[in-house]
């Protein structure tokens, strides 16, 4: 089958793999369609060290069992599934806990194991979750990042009537965006880049631009000098900390969610003159996967708002990863396995 594999040195290209076998524990998914997450880009350039290519790419994504390892299991061939990509031990402290996402042995398909950017992918049969025959197949591959989402607002604790602003408007960071408005929130996003600028405001979130104002100034002057209850870093930058840091009010809630290449350098008093909360997120759990499954299936998530196109897998290079890398004015790509399959 053909594949995209990351090949190590900045390399991507579409090689010959074999289907995967699978085990007792594991089931055969036919890919249906795969997002190109901003993790797929870090390891394009080189960019998470833990990887070992070669390796096929492709974590966010929905499809169909093509067979199943366990006779007794309740999956079918033709169950039209999405797959929560972790794989745990099952034993450390964090997974006998159900904090499973922060197990000390994590791994992710499509990063440390081979992925979704290929016609077959074998997975753990405990991430598989069905799907209702009524959800399109690329609304499906959302539930991954809209997951993320999920899971970041409920870590942060926010509550309805509360004011939230998310640091970043990129894919992650306008899936919080509206998993925090569906909460109730009072939702204010800052952003730099044109595109996602108007792209946020078409969502209907207010927006503020850290390269031409003061967005802690211009938080307080909008919410009565308070700031906000939570804020939600998803730029990965130093400013972005440190703005999360600055906006918040007292007693606030500072949600980590982007990891800078380099340690951040962080306003330290201001944490402990505001006594702010600190608090990490990493991917997901069964709880989050469900409930961004529930969003998706009720219809106040609506993944088409986001998706900026979909292209085959002969394509996925040039007009997916180079067309990120060149800038093109795209929120999320698409790729379809099989483009006569519709939606």
């Amino acid at each position: 089958m053909k594949a995209l594999v990351y090949e190590g040195s900045g390399r991507l290209a579409l090689a010959e793999r074999e289907v995967p076998t699978i085990g007792e524990d594991e089931v055969l998914i036919r890919v249906s369609h795969v997002g190109i997450c901003g993790t797929d880009m870090l390891v394009a350039h080189d960019g998470l060290a833990r990887v070992k290519p070669p390796v096929v790419l492709g974590h966010e994504f929905s499809g169909y069992v093509e067979r199943v390892g366990n006779p007794a299991s309740s999956l079918q061939p033709g169950d039209r599934v999405v797959v929560e990509p972790l794989v745990t031990c099952g034993s450390c402290s964090a997974c006998a806990s159900g904090s499973y996402n922060v197990c000390a042995a994590f791994k992710l398909i499509g990063v440390d194991v081979d992925g979704a950017m290929a016609p077959y992918v074998k997975v753990p049969e405990k991430t598989v979750y069905r799907i209702q025959d009524a959800t399109a197949m690329e609304d499906a591959a959302f539930v991954e990042p809209l997951a993320v989402g999920v899971h970041m607002v409920r870590m942060s604790g926010l509550q309805a009537r509360q004011t939230a602003m998310i640091a970043g408007g990129g894919p992650i960071g306008l899936i919080a965006a509206k998993v925090a408005q569906l909460k109730g929130a009072d939702v204010y996003v800052s952003e730099v880049n044109p595109f996602r600028i108007e792209f946020a405001k078409a969502l209907g979130f207010s927006l503020m631009n850290p390269q031409e104002q003061n967005v802690a100034q211009a938080l307080k002057a909008a919410t009565g000098g308070y700031g906000a209850h939570v804020t939600f870093e998803a730029t990965g930058t130093n400013h972005g900390w440190n703005d999360c840091i600055e906006a918040a009010g007292t007693h606030g809630t500072v949600l980590i969610a982007g990891l800078p290449k380099k340690p951040p350098t962080i306003d330290g008093y201001q944490l402990v003159a505001k006594e702010l909360k600190v608090v990490g997120s990493r991917v997901y759990t069964a709880e989050d996967y469900r409930e961004a499954i529930r969003l998706i299936e009720d219809g106040l998530f609506r993944p088409q708002h986001y998706i900026s196109k979909t292209i085959p897998l002969d394509e996925a290079i040039e007009h997916g990863f180079q067309a990120i890398d060149r800038g093109e004015p795209v929120m999320k790509i698409l790729i379809q396995m099989n483009p006569n399959e519709g939606r």
